[in-house]
């Protein structure tokens, strides 16, 4: 019951687990308050750290020595709430008997009542297997694997924001030659090296990318309490993933990214609130649907068995160095094997690895086609990415439908 309150607060009896209308589960709210944090976290480094190196020019140090001291402060900041996770999160429940040993090697978790029919408690997997089991689960769960593609995209919107919004932005008015008119400024002027060259340009994306992300921080805790009430169907992550890429094409094929003069319009605003939507509702909805995913996996599951069981015909262990470290029917090897309080790590380290994945891929693809094809190139691949995100999610609810 401890491990299954773990897992999921409200939710102790496993034959519910696969129910899609349990209201009383919290995890699609707290996903919600988690893409909030997320904004919040986007919101600070667009208002505090993105202009660090321009005031310590300021200051009277060169470019490249504001831009190195940038990277110390923000590195320090790191570092301390790395520090602060270390000491608060010490001694949460179900992490006892965790450490460095276990990469390799069985672990025996402690029971966490005398009554437990398994007087150890669950088998602990050496780390490997459980990240190996999860990456499996991505290709066996239809939940899971949706999660995983939704962090992949969520990733990739985070980046298509704050990196290549502002190339573009600065592409077009250097190709459109609105640079060419700045001046020098004066001495003491308070204006950086950095945004010197061109300040509209800076201006301009800093605007748009604030507005973007404004928009995600209002629209995340709306997410967490749609996607609770949408399980089956995930209509949330489909309209988030609709919007991605309708935003992105949009912004892609804007003839100007100005929001007024000649050649601006007000409606950039509207696209670029539809990419901070798609952005937000990937992280919420991703977070959530991997949670019911987790909820959904069953012990029976036939890849775990082949995963975890070791025995023959007649149900006896097999006298061999890969008999199981504990004793018993294959049944209650799996029951003590198979506790997703053990798994959700490695689940949540997986779904991090494909957001890298999506970042690298975005970074790497779209900067190479925005230099020698279009500076639309990288919009076009995350309408892609959306595009993909929508099609498995709409297979999964059919598949949710009628099985």
């Amino acid at each position: 019951m401890s491990s299954d309150l773990t897992v999921a607060p409200n939710q102790t009896n496993p034959e519910q687990s696969d129910s899609n209308a349990s209201p009383s589960s919290p995890s699609a709210r707290l996903s919600g308050f988690v893409g909030m944090f997320a904004g919040c976290g986007a919101l600070v480094s667009l208002a505090a750290f993105l202009p660090l190196p321009a005031r310590f020019e300021e200051l009277g140090l060169s470019p490249s020595q504001a831009i190195q001291l940038s990277y110390y402060l923000v590195a320090l900041v790191a570092l301390v709430i790395s520090l602060s996770c270390f000491i608060g999160l010490r001694g949460l429940p179900g992490e006892d008997g965790k450490g460095w040993s276990v990469l390799w090697k069985t672990s025996q978790q402690p029971s966490s009542s005398e009554d437990d029919q398994f007087a150890n408690g669950p088998t602990r997997l050496p780390y490997w297997k459980q990240l190996t089991t999860a990456l499996f689960l991505g290709f066996r769960n239809r939940s899971i694997a949706l999660g995983y593609i939704g962090g992949f995209v969520a990733r990739a919107s985070s980046v298509g924001i704050s990196l290549f919004i502002p190339l573009a932005v600065n592409h077009y008015f250097r190709a459109s030659g609105l640079c060419d008119e700045q001046h020098e400024p004066a001495p003491g002027s308070g204006l950086g090296d950095i945004k010197r060259l061109c300040p509209r340009a800076y201006i301009l994306a800093s605007i748009l990318t604030g507005a973007s992300q404004l928009v995600a921080l209002i629209a995340a805790p709306l997410f967490g309490f749609l996607t609770e009430r949408s399980r089956r169907y995930n209509f949330p992550l489909l309209f988030a993933a609709l919007v991605g890429v309708v935003g992105y094409l949009v912004f892609a094929m804007l003839p100007s990214p100005q929001y007024k003069g000649p050649d601006g319009n007000a409606g950039v605003f509207v696209v670029m609130a539809l990419i901070g939507i798609s952005q937000i509702g990937a992280i919420v909805c991703s977070l959530a649907v991997l949670s019911n995913g987790i909820l959904r996996v069953s012990i029976d599951d036939e890849m775990l068995r082949k995963i975890f069981a070791r025995s023959d015909d007649d149900g006896s262990p097999e006298p061999n160095e890969n008999q199981p470290l504990v004793s018993g029917s294959v049944d209650q090897q799996l029951q003590q094997l198979e506790h997703l309080s053990n798994l959700k790590g490695s689940i949540a380290g997986v779904y991090s690895l494909y957001g890298g994945a999506g970042i690298l891929l975005l970074t790497k693809l779209g900067g190479l086609l925005f230099d020698v094809w279009s500076s639309g190139t990288p919009f076009y691949i995350m309408a892609g990415f959306n595009g993909i995100l929508l099609l498995t999610g709409i297979v999964c609810g059919v598949m949710n439908h009628f099985w």
